[in-house]
This record gives structure tokens, C-alpha cells and sequence, in this order.
């Protein structure tokens, strides 16, 4: 049996990567192989990865929906901007919760024109230009071109004298080897995903347990909405919040904002 990856590349099912994939998201080995094989009945031949990767949440969220909350940790950072959020908004964030000092969509002038400056991060004299790139649908790759452009910027911006001691390229999904390879030789560093193993998106976000809201199963549209407006965008935002504050920052109805908050306190914990 065959599976169809979102490049449309073909390989062999493997039951491993499913329990991989459920043990990463903090499954037991007992459950990991529990959903493994309900998916093996439910497998077909030519099945997309992406079908089987719902399949798992499915799963995870039946059996238990606070590791489907920590799985589907991607698919929330796309929701995000339909939320209302901004990615940038969302980086500046985390690089504020590892210390450094952050401003986000700043002009800035370099030699040449001026430029919208994604975030800039400031921490022991170090001064970072960060360009954001986000996709909202996976399989979707950051190439040479987005890693040539940030190059450019920066090199404009430094020529005005804007003073940046590094440059780097935040993606929420994946680099082409090309862009890798550029930045490399480059000195660029890229974040993408999945990469660079140690301190990718996904573990920078995980490590400080910066959850979106977009986690929580409870989610409705207009909680959402209302949460993107009072300016909340991670789990932990709801629980630094009581509930009557929830409700009176927000205008969320008060059962619905106990739900949210209760469901948020076993994601982060």
C-alpha cells in the first residue's frame, strides 16, 4: 500500500511513522499503537499523508483530547492568521519570551528606500532583523527567492546604516534545500518548521509552552474572534486572565470563557 505525500511523491505506508508521530505528540506506547492499527484498517491504497495526519488528530482527540491539542500545535499557527493575528506578531512574541527586547512592523530606512521591518530583536548588543514568511497551508515550501529577497533587505538596511548584527528567515512550514543552502553560505539563519533540529519553530514554541488559542477544541468562531481583538493569542494569555475578566475583556459569555480557560490550564500544564 502506498501513500501520497502533499508533493505528490509516493511512498510505502509505514506503520512506524503513525507511532512516531503519536509518541512525539506524547501518546503512551499503548495508545500510539492503538491508533496505529485503527489506521491501518482504515487505510487505502494512494491515501494522502494529509488524510492520514487527520485520521491521527481524530484519534488523538477521542482518546485524548490534550495531546490532539499539542499534536495539531502546526495546523493552530495557520489558523492564526484567519483568526485575526498576525505571524509576526506572533514571532515577536516568542523571541520576547527567550529575552530578547522586540518591536515588530517597524519602517526602517536603508540606502536605497525604506523597508517594513518584520521584527527587530535586541539582546546582549545584538541587533536582529527578522523576516517572517508565512503559508497557511502545508506542503508548502520557503525557497531560494524568499531567502534572496531577506538578503537584499538587509543588506539595503545596513548600507543606510541601520546597525543589524545578524539576519534571520522565520517560516511556519518548510525551507527548500536551495534556501538552506544559500543561507548557509550566507550566514542567514533559517527557521523553519522542523528546522534546525534543537531550535525549530515548533520546539522554540513548545519549550516555552507558547500555545495558540487555535489549540483548544472548544474554539468557536466568535471566541475567537472576540480573544483576537482583546489581543489574546496564546493559552497562557486566557489563564494570566480570571474568568470575570475573560468576560468582561473579551464579552465572551461566561460558560463559554470557563470552558476556554479550563481546556487551556490541561494544554499548558
Amino acid at each position: 500500500m502506498f501513500v501520497t505525500k502533499a508533493s505528490g511523491k509516493r511512498e510505502r505506508f509505514q506503520r512506524k511513522k503513525i507511532i512516531k508521530t503519536c509518541l512525539r505528540a506524547g501518546a503512551s506506547e499503548d495508545l500510539a499503537e492503538r491508533i496505529a492499527n485503527e489506521i491501518e484498517k482504515r487505510a487505502y491504497n494512494g491515501i494522502s499523508t494529509k488524510e492520514i495526519l487527520r485520521m491521527i488528530l481524530e484519534l488523538l482527540d477521542k482518546y485524548s483530547p490534550k495531546i490532539a491539542a499539542k499534536y495539531d500545535l502546526k495546523g493552530a499557527v495557520m489558523r492564526l492568521g484567519p483568526a485575526g493575528y498576525s505571524f509576526e506578531h506572533m514571532i515577536s512574541e516568542l523571541f520576547s519570551e527567550y529575552g530578547y527586547e522586540t518591536e515588530w512592523h517597524r519602517i526602517v530606512r536603508g540606502f536605497c528606500v525604506d523597508h517594513e521591518v518584520d521584527v527587530i530583536a535586541k539582546k546582549g548588543g545584538k541587533k536582529v532583523m527578522i523576516e517572517c514568511k508565512y503559508h497557511n497551508s502545508p506542503g508548502v515550501y520557503t525557497g531560494l527567492k524568499a531567502v534572496l529577497y531577506t538578503h537584499a533587505r538587509f543588506l539595503d538596511l545596513n548600507d543606510g546604516g541601520a546597525g543589524f548584527s545578524e539576519v534571520w528567515l522565520v517560516s511556519n512550514t518548510k525551507f527548500s534545500s536551495e534556501a538552506v543552502k544559500y543561507a548557509s553560505c550566507r550566514r542567514i539563519k533559517v527557521i523553519g518548521w522542523n528546522h534546525p533540529r534543537g531550535s525549530s519553530l515548533k520546539e522554540l514554541l513548545e519549550k516555552k509552552r507558547l500555545y495558540p488559542i487555535t489549540v483548544l477544541r472548544s474554539l468557536d468562531r466568535r471566541s475567537q474572534e472576540l480573544l483576537s481583538a482583546a489581543g489574546l493569542m496564546f493559552c497562557r494569555d486566557l489563564l494570566k486572565k480570571s474568568v470575570g475578566e475573560l468576560v468582561r475583556e473579551t464579552g465572551i459569555p461566561r460558560k463559554k470563557a470557563e470552558e476556554l480557560r479550563k481546556e487551556a490550564g490541561t494544554v499548558v500544564e
